[in-house]
């Protein structure tokens, strides 16, 4: 199968920085065209699963306006413009947790549809996280930090206390890194 190909790609409603609404043509095969196909574009972010020193993850536990709850969290957030995806978590990591990491490692980047886009992520995995200073409070972000063992965060996962899919996924893409610790 080829790759799409898109023909014509006009903006139908922009809130910069946060959202885009885009409407395109797109050839899907010889001869076949989707006159209107539509694409979300939301604003890039990370997540990143920071682990110390002692094996337990950090985590954050607040109220989260998506699914309209408290739910468990990572700490992670937007990309600036013209910020690299790794700035942005170890940005992210030092305004949310006061912590640096050791090692940062990426776990890849992924949209949240496979058709109309909607978020696009970079995941990674944080080890040897220390206090480093740059802690920044923010009202929109008011969170508890804890530290938690990882098998204590899969039960959370299993009870259903996270509430948004980017952190279970950070949460499972390093679980599975060959670089997590053993708990």
């Amino acid at each position: 199968m080829a790759d799409w190909k898109t023909l014509r790609r006009d903006i139908a409603f922009e809130a910069p920085p946060y959202l885009r609404v885009v409407r395109e043509a797109v050839e899907v095969a010889p001869g076949k065209v989707i006159p209107d196909f539509w694409q979300v574009e939301l604003r890039r972010f990370v997540v990143v699963v920071p682990v110390l020193p002692d094996g337990h993850v950090l985590t954050l536990t607040g109220y989260r306006h998506g699914p309209r709850r408290e739910c468990l969290s990572l700490p992670g957030g937007f990309i600036d413009p013209g910020e690299a995806p790794d700035a942005a978590a170890l940005r992210e990591l030092a305004e949310e947790t006061g912590l640096a990491p050791a090692r940062l490692i990426a776990l890849g980047d992924f949209v949240d549809n496979g058709n109309q886009r909607g978020g696009h992520g970079h995941y990674f995995l944080a080890l040897g996280c220390m206090p480093a200073g740059g802690l920044r409070p923010d009202i929109t972000e008011a969170a508890r930090r804890g530290a938690m063992t990882p098998a204590a965060i899969d039960a959370a996962l299993d009870a259903g206390r996270f509430g948004v899919i980017h952190h279970v996924a950070g949460w499972c893409l390093a679980r599975r890194h060959r670089d997590f610790p053993n708990d």
